[in-house]
């Protein structure tokens, strides 16, 4: 099942928001990185963007929520997705610099 674009949103490009099924998100991030693991960086980020923007929705700790968003960090720059990975940065909530992941430094 694909996820819907948010209404007024767009299902293109950086910075797509997407209506997931709140049942289905711990299988998404699951999926995620199962994908990751696999060096499937594009399936990573196929199953990993649209939870991007849901911490409400998931729920669990701040430490949770980091293993998705740098997951999902690390697979943009694996895939030479650099542009999404500059927006990601951009966006990301206060608190969570300072965490190390490989190949950040060129981002900036």
């Amino acid at each position: 099942m694909m996820p819907r674009p948010m209404p007024g949103s767009s299902n293109r490009g950086v910075g797509a928001r997407w209506a997931l099924p709140f049942w289905l998100l711990p299988s998404r991030a699951g999926a995620g990185f199962v994908a990751f693991e696999r060096r499937d960086f594009s399936g990573a980020i196929e199953a990993l963007a649209p939870l991007e923007g849901q911490n409400e929705r998931i729920g669990g700790s701040r430490a949770q929520h980091d293993l998705i968003e740098f997951t999902l960090l690390k697979a943009y720059i694996n895939a030479d997705r650099l542009e999404e990975a500059r927006r990601l940065l951009r966006v990301r909530r206060r608190g969570s610099s300072g965490v190390p992941v490989t190949g950040l430094a060129m981002m900036h």
